[in-house]
């Protein structure tokens, strides 16, 4: 599966679950209905709009050699406007986790090393439990430190190198736990 794929297959599946699931909670501002009654949260509806939105655009950037643009792409869809700011929604934290994520991938792909860490950063700021979202985000924090163990070695750096190459192989251990965490958790609740 492509990364294309994998963030549209993320957005419709936050779409389908904010709108099927998901109950609006009564002190938020607008909602509407849907055919089922259901209460639904416009505002996160267009969060979640605009989002899908910049990742296309950004895809577009990409597939042109624009990285630079695919970039800027990212970098306003972590800026963006975010609803009800005095809450935290769960499906807004995942989709900024997974830009930053996106913004960093990029980044690594420039070459930018320091950018693409604190990228990560930022991300890890919005998913603190062990989810599929941060499990990305740590992974990429690894695919950061092995460029970096490549950049140190070929500048003839070779104990740093090595430093960064260890810090890269326990990011990607650190994937994997996670991601068991998430697999163990899901199997739990499903009673598989």
């Amino acid at each position: 599966m492509t990364r294309r794929s994998v963030v549209m297959a993320v957005f419709c599946t936050l779409l389908l679950a904010l709108v099927v699931n998901f109950g609006l909670a009564p002190s938020c501002s607008r909602h509407e209905t849907n055919d089922e009654g259901t209460p639904v949260d416009t505002e996160i509806m267009a969060f979640l709009s605009e989002a899908r939105a910049l990742h296309h655009e950004a895809n577009m950037k990409e597939d042109s050699g624009d990285l630079a643009g695919a970039v800027s792409a990212m970098n306003r869809l972590v800026a963006a406007r975010r609803p009800h700011p005095e809450r935290k929604a769960p499906e807004v934290e995942e989709v900024l986790a997974d830009a930053y994520a996106r913004l960093a991938e990029l980044r690594l792909k420039k070459g930018e090393l320091d950018p693409a860490a604190a990228a990560v950063k930022s991300g890890l700021e919005h998913v603190a439990e062990a989810t599929y979202f941060r499990g990305h985000l740590v992974e990429v924090q690894g695919l950061v430190e092995e460029a970096r163990a490549a950049q140190l070695a070929d500048a003839g750096n070779a104990a740093e190198a090595a430093r960064a190459r260890e810090r890269a192989i326990q990011l990607l251990e650190e994937v994997v736990k996670i991601q068991e965490q998430v697999i163990q958790r899901s199997l739990g609740k499903d009673g598989g």
